[in-house]
């Protein structure tokens, strides 16, 4: 049961980090995900290989497709997440990030037809709160209007 404590936690200075790692390296955000899809890929072939596992993913085509239509989208939103670490900082640029699935709850009567409960409701309405509270104390601080930084090093 610690173990999985352990792990958990690790897990969540993992991803917690993910943005101060991105943020010190010298490299366009394009470059940053390219270079994560590459060491991911050879670290997930490396362990499917060490496990004496087959390649059966190519004989259903219809879910290849799904999969790589999946792995193209977020490879396009770590990509414009990494950007947005740059141009906005890492605190703004998450808090949308991560807000992106109450959007898709508020829009989901539109979209996929479903009723709009009074909790999905409360809790759009609670992380929209949240969202005008850090961005009116990012305006005060006045961040928004600075110029963005530059990963050279040169302002």
């Amino acid at each position: 049961m610690k173990s999985s404590y352990y792990k958990y936690f690790a897990a969540l200075l993992l991803f917690g980090s993910n943005g101060i790692v991105a943020s010190n390296i010298n490299l366009p955000s394009y470059e940053i995900v390219l270079l994560r899809l590459l060491l991911g890929s050879l670290f997930l072939i490396t362990v499917f290989t060490v496990s004496r596992q087959r390649f059966t993913f190519y004989r259903n085509k219809h879910t290849c497709l799904y999969l790589f239509i999946s792995a193209s989208a977020m490879g396009a939103s770590w990509m414009l997440l990494y950007e947005a670490y740059q141009q906005v900082g890492i605190s703004i640029a998450s808090l949308a990030y991560y807000c992106g699935p109450v959007i898709v709850m508020i829009l989901s009567p539109f979209l996929f037809r479903e009723t709009l409960t009074w909790p999905k409701i409360a809790g759009f309405l609670t992380v929209l709160a949240g969202m005008c509270l850090v961005n009116l104390q990012a305006l005060d601080a006045g961040c928004c209007f600075t110029k963005p930084i530059s990963r050279s090093g040169s302002a």
